[in-house]
């Protein structure tokens, strides 16, 4: 365990060379959603009974473009809400990577009975429109919380883009294979250019 929390101390979830969020929040950019609470939603455009939760990564629920991606998700039909399972903060504002004390709350919000736990909301909020199917994305940290929601049979189907399977291993010791062993529903993994093989090799 102290050697694990070493190792966490000094390494990303994200392989070298990846970039940070693409933009910066601000007074000036717009978006579709509404804040409800420590919720963030957007109706489709249309009647609809489908949903998807988005989980964000670890720039949190002001990170630069991520409420644009929840309205363009929505204008393809999907009523859309992303929970703030950080609660008003985000890995950076801790402290970021290196940082034993930002490592020790990540691995907090990580646990998956407190990672759950805060995600649920959403999907409350989503049932009470009228969704009767829902689906999950998340983005890099956010992809190992998707993946248990499909090990827990939570949602219809999955998407983990730029996948950071790896935060389960590093905090829990939990191999990617096995984290993906007992999904429930399909997953699809969008990785980047520079994200490990096996994500698009067959291998999870």
């Amino acid at each position: 365990n102290l050697l694990r929390s070493r190792a966490m101390a000094a390494e990303s979830c994200c392989p070298p060379g990846s970039l940070g969020p693409a933009l910066t929040e601000d007074d000036a950019r717009t978006v579709n959603g509404v804040v409800d609470g420590k919720l963030y939603y957007v109706a489709p455009p249309a009647p609809s009974t489908a949903g998807v939760v988005v989980v964000y990564d670890i720039y949190g629920f002001s990170g630069g473009r991520i409420k644009g991606v929840c309205d363009a998700i929505a204008a393809a039909g999907f009523h859309v809400c992303m929970p703030d399972v950080y609660d008003g903060t985000d890995m950076k504002a801790q402290g970021g990577f290196g940082d034993p004390t930002a490592m020790a709350w990540l691995k907090g919000h990580t646990e998956w009975p407190t990672f759950s736990k805060n995600l649920a909301p959403a999907f409350e909020y989503l049932k009470a429109k009228g969704v009767a199917k829902v689906g999950a994305i998340g983005f890099c940290w956010g992809c190992y919380g998707v993946v248990k929601l499909a090990v827990d049979a939570t949602i219809q189907c999955g998407v983990c883009c730029h996948p950071s399977l790896k935060i389960g291993n590093m905090m829990f010791g939990e191999a990617e294979e096995d984290q993906v062993a007992e999904v429930k529903c399909p997953i699809a993994f969008m990785p980047a250019g520079n994200d490990p093989g096996h994500y698009n090799d067959g291998t999870l």
